[in-house]
């Protein structure tokens, strides 16, 4: 509940407005290319996760990021 109490951290892995989808490899610690986006096809928010959550999928918890800041993979946006 820390997170609710004090605000939620999010890092960025894919950008607004990039044609490449980025995921975080917790083994390397490092964000990775993993696809293209067909072309003309851009993200048109910012996409990342909740760092410390575990979803039903076993990775941390997803997140929408709506903002006109500009951000990139790796960006930690501290709520």
């Amino acid at each position: 509940m820390d997170n609710l109490e004090n605000g939620i951290t999010v890092i960025v892995e894919t950008p607004k407005g990039s044609g490449h989808k980025y995921d975080y490899d917790t083994a390397t610690k490092q964000f990775k290319l993993k696809k293209l986006l067909p072309a003309g096809m851009v993200f048109p928010f910012d996409f990342g996760f909740i760092p410390n959550t575990v979803g039903g999928d076993g990775d941390p918890l997803d997140v929408l990021v709506i903002s006109e800041i500009s951000t990139f993979p790796g960006c930690v946006i501290a709520g």
